[in-house]
């Protein structure tokens, strides 16, 4: 009866050790670039209830930016989020906490890159960044950031 017992226990243990408590994103930041050049930037901020997106139409022509501290603040389009939550919901079914840290096609030598930063209300952060390669749920991430339908 006690192995039982133990057994019980044993696994009971195992069983709560995987389960994390989930933490709060105080903030969102991506980047997707062709050549070093940013092509899309957004950061999603849960505090301040926003959406910041900023679109270059002239990134063929090179040049800046190259970073997301090089964006002027006048040339983000700024939106209210009325549903963080929702938002959040959506965010959660990508796992994000699950993506690796770098994605890589070694077989192709141009193209995109992107960068993704995420800021926990922990002080925590998880960034996640490729080239030419992406997660399984990248696209569906991507279609809930930008989209501006609030």
């Amino acid at each position: 009866m006690k192995k039982y017992r133990y057994l019980v226990m044993i696994v009971g243990v195992i069983l709560l050790s995987g389960c994390t408590k989930k933490e709060e994103i105080k903030e969102i930041s991506y980047t997707t670039s062709s050549f070093g050049i940013i092509v899309k930037a957004i950061t999603v901020n849960t505090e301040e209830r926003t959406k910041k997106i900023f679109i270059n139409n002239d990134y063929t022509k090179g040049g800046a930016p190259r970073k997301m501290s090089e964006i002027p603040e006048e040339e983000f389009d700024i939106y209210d989020i009325n549903d963080v939550e929702e938002i959040f919901k959506e965010i959660d079914k990508v796992d994000i906490p699950h993506w690796k840290e770098r994605y890589m096609n070694k077989h192709i030598m141009d193209g995109y890159q992107w960068s993704l930063i995420v800021k926990y209300k922990s002080g925590e952060m998880k960034t996640s960044s490729g080239s030419n390669d992406k997660p399984k749920k990248f696209d569906e991430l991507i279609h809930v950031l930008f989209d501006t339908k609030e």
